[in-house]
């Protein structure tokens, strides 16, 4: 063979391995993540530190459950990709998006910010699969631990039917969340009514408060008109869509009782003791409060229909190590607000089961 054909050869040799190898190094990843609101706050957070001083741009700002951020990232684990794209909906609970991923199907609006219909790659879950009716070994589903998430009812601080509340029992919690009763029922001296304010069943707040007070019935649950005058939810799935919204109303509808996580309390709201224990990250930690669940990230196991490919794997798992790295615990975005599991000194066999002491308590 004459040296200009073997130099014609090598060169176009090298120009195929280019092509083989540069479009995967280089590659963009879009990762799509379903969620609870009671969360919200640790997804974009760590949606943002994904990038690790990469340049990205960030759509949805403020109250919006609805979010993309899309970059670049300097993460080591990271650099070999391109363009990588976070699309983050926390707008329609954490049930739903489990039931979207386990079914592969997304319903009425599981969309991104620019309103296409997609299925989620993982769900940030504080609900268990098997507490929805979900076997999560026959849905072939990874899970991945992150925290616990606090639970709390909450009250208006500005008016005084409601703050002399300072107490559910789990009769009380149940008969609030299935009647309209007196406040005198809940330990204030006025007979004026206390409204319930809850979850809608796609929440992961509503299943896990329900599975701690017993209340297998539909709630009876109100939201506010335009007057800021109570109103019972008589949908088919009664209760509002996202903490955020819970608590404004309880904001508004003052002589109001709402379930919410604990990052959704702001001012003018105090959270309720229940069973006598106010809640503390101490005291979910040693056992005494029960009002929390297991947050985990769940997604297909590979090779199952529906399971990441290994670049969306790559960013889950970037992901997941961001949340639940030391530095990351102690936060002002985590502390007091969600618990690290290691932390605990009990543990919960199921959602809403009864609280063990851990070996060597």
């Amino acid at each position: 063979m004459k040296t200009s054909n073997l130099k014609k050869l090598i060169a176009v040799g090298l120009i195929l391995a280019g092509v083989a190898f540069t479009p995967n190094l280089r590659a963009a990843v879009s990762v799509f993540i379903e969620g609870g609101s009671a969360s919200q706050s640790v997804l974009f957070d760590r949606a943002t530190n994904l990038f690790a001083g990469g340049s990205f741009t960030a759509t949805g700002i403020g109250s919006s459950t609805v979010r993309r951020f899309q970059g670049t990232s300097l993460n080591p684990t990271l650099s070999g990709y391109g363009t990588i794209t976070l699309d983050i909906n926390v707008a329609n609970g954490a049930i739903a998006g489990l039931q979207n991923l386990v079914n592969q199907s997304p319903a009425a609006g599981d969309t991104n910010v620019l309103g296409v219909l997609s299925i989620p790659t993982f769900v940030d879950s504080a609900t268990s699969p098997e507490a929805v009716g979900i076997d999560s070994v026959a849905a072939n589903l990874t899970a991945y631990p992150t925290f616990v998430v606090p639970l709390v009812y909450i009250r208006n601080t500005n008016y005084p039917v409601v703050a002399a509340i300072t107490n559910l029992t789990q009769r009380q919690a149940w008969s609030l969340e299935n009647s309209t009763l007196p406040a005198t029922y809940f330990g204030s001296s006025s007979t004026n009514k206390i409204y319930f304010v809850g979850r809608n069943s796609q929440a992961a707040v509503r299943t896990e408060i329900d599975l701690n007070i017993y209340n297998t019935q539909t709630i009876n649950t109100y939201y506010t008109n335009a007057l800021g005058q109570p109103v019972l939810d008589t949908s088919a799935d009664p209760g509002l869509p996202a903490g955020g919204t819970v608590a404004n109303t309880v904001l508004v509808l003052t002589n109001s009782i709402g379930t919410v996580a604990v990052q959704n309390i702001k001012s003018g709201l105090a959270a309720i003791a229940y069973e006598g224990v106010p809640y503390s990250a101490a005291n979910v930690e040693n056992g005494s409060y029960p009002l929390w669940g297991y947050e985990n990230y769940y997604f297909i196991t590979t090779p199952d229909t529906g399971h990441p490919s290994a670049p969306q794997q790559a960013v889950i798992d970037a992901f997941y190590q961001s949340v639940t790295n030391a530095a990351f615990a102690v936060s002002p975005v985590f502390t007091n607000l969600f618990i690290p599991t290691a932390s605990l000194r009990v543990h919960r066999d199921a959602d809403g089961g009864q609280i063990k002491p851990n070996p060597n308590y």
